[in-house]
């Protein structure tokens, strides 16, 4: 049974409206820099869906011309797969300042409930409704004195992974708003583990990012059987908090 998606936009309107989500950017701001110039009311949080993208730079002074120009205006993120490309992109992301990572946990933005799933599924981990190779990360990435030798690491990408811990942990949360990288299923390549955990955490909406497409006026004919309100935004895309664009990202892609 779907929340009352009009109930809850009109008691929010105005919060919601103000809360930017953040299509893959991979490394491109000047999108957001104009879209912000050019908003005649300012938002107060923008939350990246993953895929940021940076690996010679951290986010904290990426993100020091909006501190400066913007200061009201709040930054929280999940990670994408892109993120753990390598271990420097891992610690560029999280080389973030006061921006709030996302993952795991449920985070209250001027009262609306935003949850957050970064990474994504791997075959090698767990590939639902596929039995999980590894319940968590701490047991993928420690698998005894033997299994990195002559100073290697783990693989980075198994930072960016999806756990069936993290699935566990947020289950059990209640929020508004879930954010992640990988898709519901209502998209082509996404995932019915993504709809069981929206509708286990009873939100009204979803975001995504990750496929770089927009296909949310699909989404809205399977709304009923969802269970909940599914919006995709593009590669360098933006949207409020209510799925309105703000920003439609390059075409083409």
């Amino acid at each position: 049974m779907i929340r009352g998606i009009q109930a809850f936009d009109a008691e929010h309107a105005q919060v919601l409206s103000r809360i930017w989500f953040m299509g893959d950017v991979h490394g491109e701001f000047k999108h957001i820099a104009r879209a912000l110039l050019e908003a005649p009311e300012k938002p107060s949080w923008l939350v990246f869906l993953g895929d940021i993208d940076i690996d010679h730079i951290s986010f904290r002074e990426i993100l020091a011309p909006l501190r400066r120009n913007f200061p009201n205006t709040k930054v929280g993120f999940i990670h994408g797969n892109h993120d753990a490309d390598t271990y420097e992109h891992w610690e560029m992301l999280h080389d973030c300042g006061d921006a709030v990572a996302l993952h795991g946990q449920v985070l209250e933005l001027d009262g609306v409930k935003v949850a957050g799933l970064g990474g994504n599924f791997m075959g090698r981990i767990w590939n639902p409704p596929t039995q999980a190779t590894f319940q968590s990360k701490d047991k993928a990435m420690n698998r005894g004195p033997y299994q990195w030798r002559d100073g290697q690491r783990p693989d980075p990408s198994l930072y960016a992974a999806i756990y069936p811990s993290d699935f566990e942990r947020l289950a059990k949360l209640r929020a508004d708003i879930l954010v992640t990288h990988e898709a519901p299923s209502c998209h082509p390549y996404g995932f019915e583990a993504i709809d069981d955990l929206a509708r286990s955490m009873r939100v009204v909406r979803s975001f995504h990012g990750h496929q770089h497409d927009d296909r949310s006026d699909e989404y809205a004919l399977v709304r009923d059987k969802m269970g909940f309100d599914a919006k995709a935004v593009n590669y360098c895309g933006i949207k409020n908090g209510l799925g309105h664009l703000i920003h439609s990202g390059p075409k083409g892609w």
